[in-house]
């Protein structure tokens, strides 16, 4: 099989595209043939070192933490009911998934609907569970939750917007000028442009901060949060904790595979409630094209990779 892959940490010029023995799944497993899987911002921080005294990689290193495609072979004891069948993960952390073929323990998999493409699939999968589990399990939102989404034309992001939205919040969101109107089409009831405007001087009374961004732009949220409200974050820019300060719960953190979760979030997109916000798809033979994509200023939504031929 072809997977990309990369020697030592550094810039996107370490990737490279290589031969790799196919893998066989182990007991309990699934050998699913990639046909699409997803960059991530995770993929370049842990690619480039920022990351590696907390998540270290064992050289050569496949990027990538999710994907779709369908079920070749079972492994002793395995589903053989899923041999055939379209199928999401978000992979634990290590199996690099920007490869043709990725062998996967059949609790990481989620079955893709008929109705839901293999590409969205892909998008949704690690990017939804991010959006999902601190809005419906950290610091859960309900009808009338005021929240704002720091980033919110990205690919997390962008799916918090409509996750929120979906469970009656009131939702804001920030993002650069160019991509106001699109954070609209997804739901967002206000949009503040960070090169127009301070979202700390135009927001207020807020019940959750989602911030996709941290440095800087997490120190200046504080103040926009009510007493008693909720901070979430992933693995993003150093933060600083200012909760007791301002009297709010701060979760910074970053979630681990779970198919329950991935189920949900495939289960919403399937009845229509949210839709991937896929940027671009690009062939993995011009990878380098995806990564320069991904990574490059004002990126919007999802940027996926697409295996065949």
């Amino acid at each position: 099989m072809r997977a990309i892959l990369h020697d030592r940490y550094g810039p996107p010029d370490v990737l490279r595209l290589a031969d790799r023995p196919d893998p066989v799944p182990g007991p309990g497993a699934v050998l699913v043939r990639t046909e699409a899987a997803s960059l991530n911002p995770v993929d370049r921080k842990i690619r480039s070192g920022l990351l590696q005294a907390f998540f270290p990689v064992t050289f050569p290193a496949i990027p990538g933490r999710d994907g779709a495609g369908v079920v070749e072979a079972v492994g002793l004891g395995g589903p053989a009911d899923l041999i055939g069948r379209r199928v999401c993960f978000v992979a634990p952390r290590g199996m690099g998934t920007w490869a043709e073929r990725i062998a996967i323990d059949r609790k990481f998999v989620v079955p893709v609907p008929d109705d839901l493409s293999t590409v969205d699939a892909a998008a949704l999968a690690l990017a939804g569970v991010s959006a999902w589990e601190p809005l419906a399990a950290w610091a859960p939102v309900g009808p009338g939750t005021r929240v704002l989404v720091q980033g919110a034309a990205g690919g997390v992001g962008g799916l918090a917007v409509q996750i929120a939205k979906s469970r009656g919040a009131w939702v804001a969101g920030t993002c650069s000028a160019r991509n106001a109107a699109h954070v609209r089409g997804l739901g967002a009831d206000a949009v503040v442009a960070y090169d127009e405007a301070r979202f700390e001087e135009a927001l207020s009374d807020i019940d959750v901060v989602f911030d996709l961004i941290g440095g800087e732009v997490h120190d200046r949220s504080y103040r926009v949060l009510k007493r008693g409200g909720a901070m979430l974050g992933l693995v993003a820019a150093p933060v600083t904790d200012r909760g007791a300060e301002f009297g709010v719960t701060v979760t910074v953190k970053a979630v681990a595979p779970d198919a329950d979760k991935l189920a949900a979030v495939i289960a919403l997109a399937a009845a229509g409630t949210i839709r991937a916000d896929v940027g671009r798809t690009v062939p993995l033979a011009r990878f380098r094209e995806a990564v320069d994509a991904a990574e490059g200023p004002h990126a919007r939504g999802k940027t996926v990779l697409t295996f065949g031929g």
